[in-house]
């Protein structure tokens, strides 16, 4: 029986609305002849307009989470209804007498008004029981989310219908702020617009606010102050930008926190060059490695070979990018298991594959463990980019990307120092036939062992969040940022060059601590310092003592000119390094000799 309820419920409606317009028309003194023409008309009523209801699919939607398709469905079906009975009745008017009846016309403002009422009746009884439901779901928890909206615009609008459709939960919007005086101290569904942006602190205090939603869908400049005086409320703080239907808010996330809006770099050039190329990436299961793969499959390059000592990354890699590119994967990629110390592997892939292009992204990267296993470093780091780059000139490489870090810049640690030496080498190896180049990145935002995953999973522990230093500061990029540099460098390049990216300012690691905190946390977990760790210090930087930035054709990326080796000298370097660890001697000792801008920090205490 339920599902017969808002059909007949419809046909009251229609009945109301049909007599109403006649008593409204008539000023309630309808003739006798147009009483009984309403019982004739009626049916055929009755007929059209519900099966144009049905037709819509009205009777089939979640009353609930109703919005303007509602509204869609009923004016056009009860358009139809009255618009066929209008048509059909004036058909019989107009060959009356062929047909032998008595029929004559309603006045068409009776039509008219008996749309409007009807139209009124059907949709306003959806919304009723919308926001009965609604009211309802609020009362029946005691703590519903209050939400204050940033942005009186489309996507703030947008989120304001969604939570009051309930898309948000047990959620209600409570006040809108932005900075277009003009839109100021008026409201958007019954949620007023109290002020600017200035008064985020002061207005979540106000209104006992629990979540912060910045719904700009088209954010003009960097919205990292807004950000911040978001977080700065406790609030839990989320962000609206999608303008497709079916968007949602989701949380803040690191990158957000960067100080400076995300790098698209322009990748035309990259396109035309990586087209139809035969592309090899060591380390190609890696962070990096597997950024780059995704955006360069998307330039159907003719092959795309990754090469990695593990297989587990590559082999999830894999099936990540059958599920989304299907046929050109099988087609395309090529997984190879290898290491970049073992020169006979080497020779063995790029030998059958003979690759225009290597991307040279494989190495030992993290600071405290290359401090206490520094052969290891300096093997793959040094040794495996000069059997690599070796390799890759003698199968007729076009070009080469060494990845590079910033901590090669005046290096306080021996994964830095191994980083700089392969700068050396692959910026002074003579050829002619490969253009070697290296690009240096800051701290990448996410990849493996990076700060962010460790202090996310300690604040989700309870805390406490450990920072070596209250000073310590680094330069952050996102992984896609990372990859789209590399495949600049690939297709600028003219040889020797170390490209670096404007990073923009370096952030304070305590401040990112506190800003996760807010945002993962209760606010209430401790940040305990435990001193610089051994080869760590408080500042990166990009550029060399010695180095100027030179500009290049490409926005935000920069050359950095460097002191130049020759290769005897080079060759003498690599010499007394593997003499050293031939008999295990003391790489320290043997770097500090080798680099002069090689300087470990003094010891700290925590």
């Amino acid at each position: 029986m339920k599902k017969y309820f808002w059909p007949m419920l419809d046909a009251v409606f229609i009945f109301i609305g049909l007599l109403i317009s006649l008593e409204f028309y008539f000023s309630l003194r309808v003739p006798e002849g147009h009483v009984y023409h309403l019982w004739r008309t009626m049916p055929l009523l009755l007929v059209t307009t519900l099966t144009a209801l049905a037709v819509s699919g009205i009777y089939r939607t979640i009353l609930a989470y109703a919005g303007q398709d509602i509204l869609l469905q009923s004016g056009i079906s009860t358009l139809a209804g009255t618009g066929i009975t209008y048509l059909v009745s004036l058909i019989i008017y107009l060959f009356r007498d062929q047909i032998g009846t008595n029929f004559f016309l309603m006045p068409r403002p009776v039509y008219f008004i008996q749309w409007v009422i009807t139209f009124f009746l059907v949709g306003a009884s959806r919304f009723l029981i919308r926001y009965r439901t609604a009211g309802s779901r609020r009362k029946e928890d005691k703590e519903t989310k209050r939400i204050l909206i940033i942005g009186a615009g489309y996507a703030g609008s947008t989120v304001i219908r969604d939570i009051q459709n309930g898309r948000y939960g047990n959620a209600t919007a409570v006040a809108i702020l932005d900075d277009d005086p003009a839109r100021q101290h008026s409201s958007i569904s019954r949620v007023p617009i109290v002020g600017g942006t200035d008064m985020v602190a002061e207005t979540a205090e106000r209104y006992n606010i629990s979540e912060i939603i910045i719904a700009i869908a088209t954010p003009n400049g960097d919205i990292t102050t807004l950000l911040n005086d978001c977080i700065g409320t406790g609030a839990h703080v989320m962000i609206y930008s999608g303008v497709r239907e079916g968007a949602e808010a989701r949380d803040v996330n690191i990158a957000d926190l960067l100080g400076r809006a995300e790098q698209h770099l322009d990748m035309t050039e990259v396109h035309a060059y990586l087209t139809g190329k035969t592309i090899l990436i060591t380390g190609g299961g890696g962070s990096i490695g597997s950024e780059l793969c995704r955006q360069i499959l998307a330039f159907t390059p003719k092959k795309l070979i990754l090469y990695d000592i593990s297989e587990n990354y590559m082999y999830d890699l894999f099936f990540e990018l059958k599920e989304k590119y299907g046929e050109l994967v099988a087609n395309t990629l090529v997984l190879e298991v290898g290491s970049v110390r073992d020169e006979e592997s080497l020779w063995r892939v790029m030998g059958k594959y003979k690759p225009d292009v290597v991307i040279h992204a494989a190495a030992h990267k993290h600071v405290p463990l290359m401090e206490t296993s520094s052969e290891q470093a300096i093997l793959n780091n040094v040794f495996g980019t000069y059997k690599t780059a070796k390799v890759a000139i003698e199968c007729g490489v076009k070009r080469f990307v060494m990845i590079s870090t910033d901590k090669a810049v005046n290096p306080t640690n021996v994964m830095g120092a191994s980083k700089r030496l392969a700068e050396i080498i692959i910026t002074s190896i003579p050829n002619k036939k490969t253009e070697f180049m290296a690009v240096r990145f800051g701290n990448v935002l996410g990849s493996h062992g990076s700060v962010v995953p460790i202090f996310e999973r300690q604040i989700r522990a309870g805390g406490p969040v450990t920072l070596t230093d209250p000073n310590i500061i680094r330069y952050f990029m996102t992984i896609p940022e990372a990859a789209s540099l590399v495949l600049q460098a690939v297709s600028i390049a003219k040889g020797g060059e170390v490209f670096i990216l404007d990073m923009g300012e370096p952030v304070r690691i305590k401040d990112l601590a506190e800003k996760m905190i807010h945002l993962y946390g209760t606010g209430r977990e401790k940040i305990v310092c435990t001193g610089l760790r051994p080869g760590e210090k408080l500042y990166e930087e990009l550029l060399l003592d010695k180095e100027n930035d030179q500009a290049t054709e490409r926005d935000r990326i920069y050359v950095a000119k460097q002191d130049h080796y020759d290769w005897e000298t080079v060759e003498q370097m690599l010499r007394e390094l593997e003499d050293t660890l031939e008999r295990h001697g003391d790489i320290r000792q043997c770097l500090h000799k080798l680099l002069p801008t090689f300087r470990e920090p003094e010891k700290t205490s925590p």
